[in-house]
């Protein structure tokens, strides 16, 4: 039954229906989706429930109507105007997938920009190689700057991050691309890797490469990886993951879909993001090479590693982590805090986990 054969209380009451298995609490017409644990990566599950059900609806349908009542009424009136203050992302932030792949080069090509920096250049022993959270290496360092413990300290960034480069849209294909300046960096082992949410993902399977080619990896420290649980509908490809991307950034910074990149840019700065190397210019590829990492991450499967590894993770994600990763990882050496965050700078800048990477890290 479509929605304009179905009362505005039936569809409130599906509604109810549906946020409430999603948030395993009970919800009444009137309760806010986001004031009673939903957030933005949820809203995409709530898509997906309701298209089984025959209601079709845009993210931002339910960042604009929080509630189940106002929700189903506004699914009841297909015609009702959105007024210019909800959230909406200006146009000219989004960039198709055709776009970047048919105007920006390839990562592979040999002038294209490396992945690889210095953090800490000079040290004794072997080097500490950090895989990006995000796409920053110089973030990640500002955030984990206390695990160095004297080594040589180096930092991935991911392709497509600086320059007309192509982002790659799968963990294998970021691993094969990093391996080949790691190798150049430090040709024979023993190695030490460490990465955050993602990037420990990719670390991981960095660790699964140098161990298939004999080599010895003496630390993969993996810190709140990604658990690996759906993020979006698996039938999304990059462009439906960008917009979803662009509607989370309009309510995340209050966006009314008229003004210029460089508002735009000036705003997610003032909360750090990117850098001053960056500009106005850069933000449409940067929210396509996002999409890439989420639809990568989303289509990953680990497979076992019986290799030494250090994984700490927030007890909030500590189920779907067990059952995602643990299972793989048969001699995970694990580490339990309680933040109850989704960004894992608490984490990252924790005193404990500092200590426990510099304990690992001295000879």
């Amino acid at each position: 039954m479509t929605p304009e054969h179905r009362s505005v209380r039936e569809i409130a009451d599906l509604i109810c229906d549906i946020w409430a298995k999603l948030l395993d609490t009970d919800v009444s017409p009137t309760d806010d989706f986001f004031q009673i644990g939903g957030d933005s990566l949820l809203v995409v599950e709530v898509l997906i429930e309701a298209r089984k059900h025959g209601l079709e609806m845009k993210t931002a349908a339910v960042f604009k109507h929080p509630t189940p009542a106002g929700l189903a009424r506004f699914l009841t009136d297909a015609h009702e105007p959105v007024p210019a203050t909800a959230p909406q992302a200006p146009a000219a932030l989004f960039a198709s997938a055709d776009d970047i792949w048919s105007t920006h080069r390839s990562t592979w090509e040999p002038d294209a920009p490396r992945c690889l920096f210095p953090l800490v250049p000079e040290g004794a022993g072997e080097p500490l190689f950090i895989v990006h959270w995000g796409n920053d290496a110089g973030f990640v360092w500002d955030a984990t700057s206390a695990w160095g413990s004297g080594r040589p300290v180096y930092g991935f960034e991911a392709p497509g991050y600086r320059g007309a480069v192509r982002p790659v849209s799968t963990i294998d294909a970021m691993a094969d691309r990093y391996l080949v300046e790691l190798l150049e960096q430090q040709p024979v082992g023993p190695y030490h890797l460490a990465g955050h949410c993602h990037g420990a993902v990719v670390a991981f399977e960095l660790a699964q490469r140098l161990r298939a080619r004999g080599e010895e990896v003496r630390l993969l420290a993996m810190v709140k990886p990604s658990a690996l649980e759906r993020f979006v509908s698996y039938g999304w490809g990059l462009d439906e993951i960008t917009r979803y991307r662009l509607e989370s950034l309009a309510t995340q910074f209050g966006l009314k879909g008229d003004e210029s990149l460089q508002e735009v840019f000036s705003r997610v700065r003032q909360e750090d993001w990117y850098d001053d190397r960056l500009g106005p210019e850069d933000l449409p590829r940067l929210q396509v090479q996002w999409s890439a990492l989420a639809l990568a991450l989303h289509h990953y499967e680990p497979r076992p590693y019986d290799g030494p590894v250090l994984l700490v993770q927030d007890n909030k994600d500590r189920e779907d982590t067990e059952r995602n990763w643990l299972s793989v990882l048969p001699n995970a050496e694990t580490l339990w805090l309680d933040y109850g965050v989704d960004l894992p700078l608490p984490i990252l800048r924790d005193a404990g986990v500092a200590a426990l990477m510099a304990e690992k890290l001295t000879p």
